[in-house]
């Protein structure tokens, strides 16, 4: 796995089907995105959800590689842009401009996948608060969990309510995490982290029983 440093954690993966990138940055950065991947070209790209900064690079390697674009169907339409995304920040105007600024990917460019669906071997987990459909990937005890949490210098947390879809589901989605067997988390801003300090989050949350182990 290649960490790409946008503005958002964007991570190369390497499979037998060739690369899968997962999330592109902010629109403004898309030529350092394919600078970075100068000398690999992805197979297909997943974006984890629909906000600015994991999709903005997403249309430009849609127009110069044709490659599949994979998303959960509840974020799609925003970012296809058949529906605007909320504003931010949230000023009149402004705000709503920052928010869709990034070129829509045409909807029939991208292919829908759920919780369950395999994408070139890593298996694909809905982890819905931060947006209805944000979802990330799980394999070999390795968790790309997106921005269902952010990680600090005091260890992982939930984003902040003004970003947030729905800031009690992502507090239950920390619960979910928790729940699964894994070594590694990787998110969308910030260094990798660890199940013990999700699981430690989820008692503080109270969406774990805090005797559980």
């Amino acid at each position: 796995m290649r960490t790409l440093p946008l503005a958002a954690n964007a991570y190369l993966l390497d499979t037998p089907q060739g690369s899968l990138l997962v999330d592109t940055g902010i629109p403004w950065e898309s030529r350092k995105l394919l600078r970075l991947l100068a000398l690999t070209q992805p197979a297909a790209v997943l974006l984890t959800h629909h906000h600015l900064d994991h999709v903005g690079g997403a249309w430009v390697l849609w127009q110069k590689y044709r490659m599949p674009v994979y998303a959960h169907p509840l974020d799609i339409p925003y970012i296809s842009g058949i529906r605007r995304r909320p504003p931010f920040p949230p000023v009149p105007w402004l705000g709503d401009r920052i928010a869709n600024s990034a070129a829509p990917v045409p909807e029939e460019a991208i292919t829908p996948v759920e919780e369950g669906s395999d994408v070139m071997g890593w298996k694909v987990v809905h982890l819905p608060g931060h947006t209805a459909g944000q979802i990330g990937l799980l394999k070999d005890r390795v968790l790309i969990a997106a921005d269902a949490l952010r990680v600090g210098a005091k260890g992982p947390h939930v984003p902040i309510p003004m970003v947030n879809a729905d800031t009690a589901q992502a507090k239950r989605t920390v619960g979910k995490i928790a729940g699964f067997e894994v070594r590694e988390i990787y998110v969308g801003h910030g260094p990798k982290t660890t199940l013990e300090a999700v699981i430690d989050l989820a008692r503080r949350l109270g969406v774990i029983a805090r005797s559980a182990s």
